[in-house]
């Protein structure tokens, strides 16, 4: 029995990279059924593999192989599809989550951020949130952009600027994800596909989208997550590009324990389970008001709690 990681998977077949002599086998799942334990209420889960999962296998030629169970995962991403009926997983057992987005067409937007950033320190995964276009940056949207740029820095995250047409950021970016399993999350149109093609030319296969200009938004290219080793030790997997990003939390309760921005407030709230809404003597919104905490973000720590609300019937039983 082999140990492996998949690197992609479409329908049955899934692509798996071999531990022991680093090759690739084309398999199939034994008995063409497997137990993932998945218990998300009321709700199909899309695929039992993904990109980044890791599994035991067997050898049944010098090119193909049985999977015999998926190990447990360390992380994994997940979205909802099909009106929040079934349970997509984009990408498992990542180091880091890179969330790219782009400074023109389309335009970059906060809440998405804000939301992959959440998910990213609930797992307890670092995060790079990468401005690709900054070609394109001009003094329309300049001075919004560098507030927004040193407000997430400000709160520790790490920033970068790329753009494919000049190649800027990309030596660092490279830099950024040498000896990790990264995953590349953003928008369809940003240019996820782009910039890992830009890291390796052995890449530039990967399908390229346009923008849609009645929405102005990205068209929809890559359909699954796939792998891609850019090194021996360094991976990159390219997810669909998303409007939505689901994350799956016990209770919004718990939201504001995961929200970096509050943890030098919350103690001087009146109460200790203070949820920092309507509550008197509330530190945070207080914060707020006075510009110490950022208007926009605790806008997006009052959407992503109302998401955790709604999705009380997907707690895992």
């Amino acid at each position: 029995m082999s140990v492996g990681t998949v690197l992609w998977g479409v329908k049955s077949i899934f692509y798996v990279l071999s531990d022991d002599d680093k090759k690739e086998y084309k398999c199939v799942i034994k008995g063409k059924t497997l137990n993932t334990e998945f218990n998300l209420k009321n709700r199909r889960e899309v695929s039992p593999l993904v990109a980044g999962d890791r599994v035991d296998f067997d050898k049944s030629s010098p090119t193909e192989g049985l999977i015999n169970r998926r190990l447990k995962r360390i992380n994994e991403i997940k979205r909802l599809k099909s009106g929040g009926r079934e349970v997509q997983t984009l990408a498992a057992n990542i180091d880091q989550l890179v969330i790219v987005d782009s400074i023109y067409n389309p335009p970059f937007r906060t809440f998405f951020i804000d939301r992959c950033l959440f998910t990213a320190d609930c797992m307890n995964v670092k995060s790079i949130i990468v401005f690709n276009k900054i070609d394109l940056l001009d003094e329309a949207v300049a001075e919004f952009y560098k507030f927004t740029v040193g407000a997430y820095e400000k709160l520790g995250y790490k920033t970068l600027e790329t753009s494919i047409v000049t190649g800027a950021g990309i030596d660092e970016l490279k830099e950024t994800l040498k000896g990790k399993i990264s995953s590349f999350n953003g928008h369809s149109g940003v240019g996820k596909s782009s910039l890992i093609a830009k890291l390796d030319p052995n890449f530039s296969s990967i399908k390229i989208g346009g923008i849609s200009k009645k929405f102005d938004r990205g068209v929809h290219t890559t359909t699954y997550a796939q792998m891609y080793r850019l090194e021996e030790d360094t991976m990159i997997a390219d997810t669909p590009g998303i409007r939505e990003f689901s994350i799956f939390i016990d209770k919004p309760e718990d939201v504001e324990n995961n929200f970096r921005d509050f943890d030098d407030y919350r103690p001087d709230c009146k109460y200790p389970n203070c949820q920092h809404r309507d509550e008197p003597d509330c530190a945070v919104r207080k914060a707020v008001e006075i510009g110490d905490i950022y208007g926009f973000r605790y806008e997006s720590y009052l959407r992503i709690r109302e998401t955790i609300a709604k999705l009380k019937d997907s707690r895992i039983l």
